[in-house]
């Protein structure tokens, strides 16, 4: 197994943050490329991964917890991806928001090389985008 998180500080009220990382509507504003999440029952949703021409789908979970501001997500067919997104105050009109990503299985972002960057930075990459949807949303 392989683990990944990252941390941002967020210049926005915590709730704000957790509002809009929990909207299944806009996670495309701020999911990495190639990544796609759409409802599809209650606490469930179907994930696409666009990778080139190929195109892998599951079926997941998104569970929320609104008193702790924390999303958990998983892959309901075994497939190795699970994670938590969990939002916390960072003072007044501030957040912290951690990002965490677990992998198992024969995966190629397990083992190390250019998928593990790759994904390293894709979690980074969703962390800025996040906090400029946020920013934006208060302006």
């Amino acid at each position: 197994m392989v683990e990944f998180e990252h941390e941002q500080t967020i210049p926005v009220d915590a709730q704000v943050v957790f509002d809009l990382a929990r909207d299944v509507t806009v996670m495309d504003a701020w999911l990495p490329d190639g990544l796609q999440v759409e409802p599809s029952g209650p606490e469930r949703v179907t994930g696409r991964v666009s990778m080139g021409d190929e195109v892998d789908e599951a079926e997941g979970y998104l569970a929320e917890d609104p008193e702790q501001r924390r999303l958990e997500w998983g892959d309901l067919e075994g497939g190795g991806y699970s994670g938590w997104l969990q939002v916390d105050d960072a003072g007044p009109g501030r957040s912290r928001v951690v990002l965490h990503l677990d992998i198992t299985g024969d995966h190629p972002e397990a083992v190390g090389g250019e998928a593990h960057e790759i994904t390293d930075e894709q979690l980074t990459q969703a962390l800025e985008r996040l906090a400029v949807l946020a920013t934006q949303s208060v302006t």
